[in-house]
């Protein structure tokens, strides 16, 4: 794994969140096993799942999205991103690792509405 593909693997989960393009973000998910999206809620292992969480976006009056790239370690990524969203800011982590493949197997967020000082 290498910081090229990892930011651009993030830079298109990015433009197709913001785009509320469901069946191409769904589509880096083919291979995920295990999906959640906060620690509060049951984790997803199908893609029909997967593709129903994201049916959510398109009502959402997205405003702006970041996705940084922290760290790499082996076949794994962790994130930092941070999304405006009804004039509120939620950040977090996300946790995503790849199998041999370059396929997303396991993607896991963190998330919190963000404190303004």
């Amino acid at each position: 794994m290498n910081r090229d593909f990892a930011e651009h693997w993030l830079n298109k989960l990015k433009k197709y969140w913001f785009n509320k393009d469901i069946n191409n973000a769904v589509s880096l998910f083919e291979k995920t096993k295990f999906y959640q999206e906060t620690p509060f809620m049951k984790p997803y292992s199908t893609l029909e799942e997967i593709n129903e969480e994201w049916q959510h976006i398109k009502n959402e009056n997205i405003q702006n999205i970041e996705i940084k790239l922290l760290a790499i370690d082996g076949y794994t990524i962790i994130a930092e991103w941070i999304l405006r969203q009804n004039n509120i800011d939620y950040d977090g982590i996300y946790e995503i690792k790849f199998n041999e493949s370059y396929e997303c197997i396991y993607f896991r967020s963190w998330e919190m509405t963000k404190e303004v000082n």
